[in-house]
């Protein structure tokens, strides 16, 4: 009798076991549900907000000022390491740039690029960074802009405001810009070198290869983030600017990804332009890196503003 008395309860327990479950899975899936409409619906107002702000047209302007600094760049930082023994740090950068930038277009920039480690160019320096300074603050000034018409921001600053603002983020940024090569130039066996002086645990050397590539990401992250924090004249807090940031890096690898496949395999724009293909390859994948930027600051405005009605 009390073993048959006890059949009711372990059916019972079962079967709550069993309903439980049925509810934490309908609960899991209307929270999906409700999270893919949202992700959709907000990416439908981003959408729309591109061509609402013209940011196909603001990223064209923001390729021309950034090709005209791209050059000056090349031949400060050539120069620069013209003074030390580095040139496999200079093969190592363009190896690495050569999975990003069309291969015609990285070709123009090796070549620039190795024709001013020559000794003679070395005078070059001081008027190349003027020059740099000049089409790059261009080029910020142009883009706080652009963030402040992603933002809807209607008291803008003063010109001179603008101005001194880009000089800070052509520093700051490009700062960020260094540590992330830096991560890269030190090479996958950094790891093996530090433990020779620190009190690192062995696994460190295994794991430096993949954390040197995490810690680039994740600067192009935080560079992007200052960017949006520091750009526009809007107020926001800094790490609100994170998933627009995230957003902005993941487009931007995969559409430098994707530009590269295109030229490479599916059209070729030397037979249609000549020698000009290797610059318009160029253009190109300083639009679609201008785009991503324009696209991270339109999804920040919109969750923002999300933010502020709920």
């Amino acid at each position: 009798m009390a073993s048959s008395s006890h059949i009711p309860i372990r059916k019972n327990v079962h079967h709550n076991k069993r309903a439980v479950r049925m509810i934490a899975t309908e609960k899991l899936r209307d929270e999906v549900g409700r999270t893919c409409r949202t992700a959709g619906s907000i990416a439908m107002i981003v959408y729309s907000e591109l061509w609402r702000t013209r940011v196909f047209v603001a990223s064209a302007g923001l390729a021309f000022y950034f090709l005209l600094s791209l050059v000056p760049l090349l031949i400060v930082f050539a120069t620069l390491l013209w003074y030390l023994p580095a040139t496999s740090v200079v093969s190592e950068l363009l190896s690495i740039m050569a999975a990003l930038i069309p291969p015609d277009s990285i070709q123009l920039v090796q070549s620039v690029t190795l024709s001013v480690l020559e000794p003679g160019h070395v005078k070059l320096l001081s008027l190349s960074i003027l020059s740099y300074l000049w089409a790059a603050t261009g080029g910020f000034s142009a883009l706080i802009e652009a963030l402040d018409i992603a933002y809807d921001v209607t008291d803008c600053r003063p010109w001179w405001r603008d101005r001194l603002q880009a000089f800070i983020l052509t520093f700051t940024v490009g700062g960020m810009g260094m540590l992330s090569l830096l991560a890269i130039i030190v090479g996958p066996h950094f790891g093996h070198f530090l433990r020779m002086f620190f009190p690192l645990p062995e696994t460190f050397a295994h794991i430096w290869p993949i954390l040197r590539w995490v810690i680039t990401i994740l600067m192009f992250i935080a560079s992007l983030e200052l960017m949006y924090y520091l750009g526009p004249h809007a107020r926001h807090s800094f790490w609100s600017t994170l998933p627009g940031a995230a957003f902005a890096v993941g487009l931007w690898f995969l559409g430098s990804y994707g530009l590269s496949f295109y030229l490479s395999h599916l059209s070729n724009y030397n037979k249609t332009y000549g020698s000009l293909g290797a610059v318009i390859g160029l253009m190109l994948w300083l639009y679609i890196s201008s785009l991503a930027v324009l696209t991270g600051a339109e999804l920040n405005a919109e969750l923002g503003k999300r933010k502020r009605k709920g």
